[in-house]
């Protein structure tokens, strides 16, 4: 045992062999030599009885972040970033239905609407669940409970309405706005399209692997003659990426840019991800069947596709 600055560190070997070396979070010597004593129970308990070990939440997040791969990394990193105020000193044995309350109570106070509370709650639970099923230390998750959220809405453009609004777009945004409407990708899907993704022979892109957000599903993107078009105008201004801007990969393409053109031509609550929306709108218009359509747009769940079934009317009128 010996001090850092103010504070008591343990170090010693633990009954498996590995070398234990932590902070005891206490300047009080008979603290942290009861710190001492209770770590090395917990440890000969773990390696002579077989009992499930503990691990911290700040292990956990790090266990966490090094065995997924979430493209958006630095989104994730903000959610853990806002958890670790309440659940940092923490082992996750010790989480209960009260932190959880916390935090949302925290987040709302903050003015934010439920899909923003859910997607902390979201990335809590994942942590949890893979803690108690996968690593198999002692963890016994709270029953997280998501807050309602407001049915999803099908925001889309007319073909007018899109035109008017790539001519207001800068021209690196009006091709990846074009792009989107042609394949019906997801924001980062187009933002972080790579190069080796894209097969021109076949007339395809492949989405797998770490290029997936939503579903561990791959799937494959059929490009029409205009995506074709798009990519062979993009050149090789980057050696990685398709979409740039003065060379340099971009990174989001629903910002001021974006929301100042929609402002200009009259378009109004339209993000981005509405393109999405349009592009199955504009399928299921002109007669594609929506089990076509999910697998064109990568959905593993039917029920993503049945909201666009209302815009079909061939059916009702037979």
């Amino acid at each position: 045992m010996y001090k850092r600055g103010n504070i008591w560190w343990l170090e010693f070997i633990a009954p498996d062999g590995r070398r234990i070396r932590r902070s005891t979070k206490t300047r009080k010597k008979r603290e942290a030599q009861e710190y001492e004593a209770t770590l090395k129970a917990d440890l000969w308990r773990v390696y002579q009885l077989g009992e499930k070990p503990r691990l911290s939440w700040k292990e956990a997040v790090v266990r966490f972040l090094r065995e997924t791969q979430n493209k958006d990394r630095q989104n994730e990193l903000n959610l853990f970033r806002y958890l670790d105020p309440f659940l940092g000193n923490l082992m996750l044995d010790q989480i209960r239905r009260m932190h959880v309350d916390e935090i949302i109570h925290k987040r709302l106070s903050e003015g934010v609407c439920n899909a923003t509370v859910n997607r902390l709650l979201q990335k809590l639970r994942a942590v949890l669940n893979k803690a108690k099923k996968e690593w198999e230390v002692k963890c016994d998750p709270p029953f997280i409970k998501l807050l309602k959220e407001p049915k999803k809405r099908v925001r889309w453009l007319t073909q007018a309405e899109a035109n008017r609004l790539m001519l207001a777009l800068p021209p690196h945004l009006a091709d990846m706005m074009a792009f989107s409407l042609e394949t019906g990708l997801r924001e980062s899907n187009v933002t972080l399209l790579r190069w080796d993704q894209v097969n021109l022979s076949q007339r395809i892109i492949y989405i797998e692997g770490d290029d997936i957000l939503k579903t561990e599903k791959a799937f494959v993107v059929p490009l029409s003659d205009r995506a074709v078009e798009i990519i062979n105008n993009c050149g090789c201004n980057n050696p990685t990426r398709v979409f740039t801007y003065k060379g340099e990969p971009i990174r989001r393409a629903n910002g001021k840019a974006f929301r100042n053109a929609c402002q200009k031509v009259g378009i109004e609550d339209f993000r981005w991800h509405d393109l999405r929306h349009t592009w199955a709108t504009w399928h299921v218009q002109r007669g594609t069947p929506l089990e076509v359509l999910q697998e064109l747009g990568g959905w593993s769940d039917y029920k993503m596709v049945k909201r666009y079934a209302h815009f079909s009317h061939d059916h009702l009128r037979k």
